[in-house]
């Protein structure tokens, strides 16, 4: 926390070029956030780019008694991707990239067909619950956090969760039967 608010400091004092080191820290931690809030075919580089620009032209209004910086810093976040959420309807289907599979046809597709499952009922979830399951349970933020962010309290945030889980397993008892 210390090296970002030296950071944050050296950028409001005209160093701009300290904003890199913020960007560098917490670009994969909030590209991995947008894939997760967001649908596979959504330019989630684009998204973090955004975030990034607007927490730059808000970076003055950022007060380090209220909370962490990366705090602050995933609430425009997850604004951005339920921005982005709104805006357009989600995708069903993802493209699959090309790449070197050495797995046998058959473990390859069913284990395919599983994450495909598991992104549709991560999809399906409401937004505000896959927003707290995804910062809690992917990003590994603690609850208060997570409260921070989502801008309730920490029981809500639990309640969310527990919620989001047992979504989850119920869409995906079907699917996890095979790899028990």
């Amino acid at each position: 926390m210390n090296d970002d608010l030296d950071a944050i400091r050296r950028v409001l004092a005209d160093d701009v070029e300290s904003f890199r080191r913020l960007v560098e820290r917490y670009q994969r931690p909030l590209l991995t956030l947008a894939r997760n809030l967001t649908p596979p075919d959504t330019d989630h580089e684009g998204v973090a780019q955004e975030v990034f620009l607007a927490a730059f032209r808000c970076l003055a209004s950022f007060d380090p008694k209220r909370s962490a910086f990366s705090t602050w810093l995933f609430t425009i976040a997850r604004n951005r991707c339920r921005n982005e959420l709104a805006r357009r309807r989600p995708v069903a289907g993802a493209e699959l990239l090309d790449v070197v599979d050495l797995r046998s046809p058959e473990r390859a597709a069913s284990e395919a067909e599983l994450f495909r499952q598991l992104d549709a009922a991560l999809d399906a979830l409401p937004f505000e619950q896959r927003s707290a399951f995804v910062l809690a349970q992917l990003q590994g933020l603690s609850y208060e956090e997570v409260g921070r962010i989502e801008g309730v309290s920490v029981g809500t945030v639990k309640s969310r969760i527990a919620r989001a889980r047992e979504k989850l397993r119920c869409l995906l008892r079907h699917a996890a039967e095979p790899y028990s």
